[in-house]
């Protein structure tokens, strides 16, 4: 029963986690309602708009660094496991595999006054990241025995997991013609979480007079927090429960978002922002696995005695549990959130054109621009950097496009377009960050899609 609950959890979780996502390339982008969710502090010059609810924003990004699907599936005479040995050589610890994504299940905002924006709304959002554990795959892959005198490290063992929802408040505030600022508070209401990072420890196998091999642990001392996956003592299959928890159900914790836009001169345009940074306190539903100690293992030397038989491996399990203790406790816990930063710097040119604002001045636009935006999520090893460079123009007042090149942790050869266009009230986006990997997917190490529907009212 308990693995059937497991494999319906894990199902579960992989229709979640296939339907959310993170957004880069709406940045700065159109006047897009979305770009306020990147920075607060973002320009506005509309009087209010709304999302179409679960269409407002929907986005979705995943990435594998070391090795793609074609590594490991092309249809080149290769068996399986010569092309698996072959990936494994290839990858290291510090590769990994992420995943994110959200959906704007509500959004809206409405001017207050001249200066003044406010913007609201609750996403769902699923974030995961997993380095590889190198040196325990190549132990289990290969056995020990090629590997004497070698020690494997628990310290590559770095996972987290997190599914929750975001209710959030923000304002956006012209300061003066230059310069534009804006803070965004959120509430998060945690639903699931995984976590294991700060790991120790060893394993080793020597040869040894006693009994051909010894193996041993030194200084173990590793760490399992989760939070919404155990209840009632086993995995939890309660799929509507997981979904209502990111509903104020859940763990709570806060976040603040910054950001501001300076025009440096009429032509120059440099955006920056943080986002995320909070924390969530996990008290409901917590679990926390540890084991602490030294290992030293000989083999087992059997003796039959038929007049006093011996129980070797409820022996062997109690020597083990008496020198590497395990304690599963649930008390409360403290996770931080992968916090961002964004910064962008954007030259226009071309054609000037001038568009009536909400009130009754008017803005100069140029129909070109170029610029750099660097993005950053901070990650339990080392933070995630993207550099991107992009090209914006429009084809009309109502029609822009963006092309973006992009070198990251996946690729230095990413090339994504988008479009943004406003059909009367309607606002329309869709972006893809790797229009190769679209067309190849089997050979991409990374996949970002975004788009939404908002009605934008000047």
């Amino acid at each position: 029963m308990r693995m059937k609950k497991t494999i319906y959890f894990l199902l579960f979780f992989c229709v979640v986690v296939l339907g959310y996502s993170q957004q880069k390339l709406t940045y700065s982008f159109a006047e897009n309602p979305q770009t306020l969710l990147l920075n607060p502090g973002a320009e506005t010059n509309y009087r209010y708009h709304y999302g179409i609810p679960l269409l407002s924003g929907f986005n979705i990004s995943v990435g594998s660094t070391g090795v793609n699907l074609e590594d490991l599936f092309l249809d080149n005479g290769a068996s399986f496991d010569s092309k698996f040995r072959v990936a494994l050589e290839s990858i290291q610890p510090e590769d990994y595999f992420s995943f994110n994504s959200r959906i704007d299940v509500l959004y809206g905002g409405y001017r207050l006054d001249d200066k003044n924006y406010l913007s609201f709304g609750f996403y769902q959002e699923t974030d995961i990241i997993a380095y590889v554990p190198k040196d325990f795959i190549e132990l289990f892959y290969h056995g020990n025995n090629r590997y004497l005198n070698r020690s494997f490290s628990l310290s590559q063992m770095i996972a987290k997991a997190d599914v929750l929802g975001v209710f959030h408040i923000g304002i956006s505030r012209k300061v003066t013609p230059r310069l534009n600022i804006g803070a965004r508070a959120k509430i998060y209401s945690s639903s699931l979480n995984i976590e294991t990072n700060h790991n120790s420890g060893t394993f080793t196998t020597f040869e040894n007079d006693t009994n051909i091999l010894r193996q041993t642990l030194n200084g173990v001392d590793a760490l399992i927090k989760t939070s919404g996956l155990i209840e009632n003592g086993s995995i939890t299959d309660n799929a509507s429960g997981l979904i209502s928890r990111t509903f104020l159900g859940g763990n709570y914790g806060i976040g603040l978002d910054f950001g501001l836009t300076y025009h440096i001169a009429p032509e120059i345009e440099f955006t920056a922002s943080v986002l995320d940074f909070g924390f969530i306190r996990h008290s409901k539903n917590t679990a926390q696995y540890s084991a602490k100690g030294d290992y030293t293992f000989d083999g087992i030397n059997f003796e039959y005695d038929p007049n006093n038989p011996r129980d070797y491996w409820q022996e062997l399990e109690n020597d083990f549990d008496s020198k590497v203790p395990t304690e599963e406790n649930n008390e409360a816990y403290t996770s931080w959130r992968p916090f961002k930063i964004n910064a962008a710097i954007k030259y226009s040119f071309g054609e000037i054109r001038k568009k009536a604002c909400f009130t009754d001045t008017y803005k100069r636009y140029y129909f070109n621009s170029i610029g750099f935006q660097l993005h950053t999520v901070m990650r339990p090893l080392k933070p995630q950097l993207a550099l991107t460079g992009f090209f914006e123009t429009a084809f009309t007042e109502k029609i822009h496009s963006k092309i973006t090149y992009t070198i990251n942790d996946y690729s230095s050869m990413i090339f994504g377009s988008g479009m943004s266009m406003q059909l009367g009230k309607v606002n329309l986006f869709g972006f893809v960050d790797n229009l190769l990997g679209v067309r190849d997917f089997a050979r991409a190490n990374t996949i970002s899609v975004n788009f939404g529907v908002n009605f934008v009212i000047e």
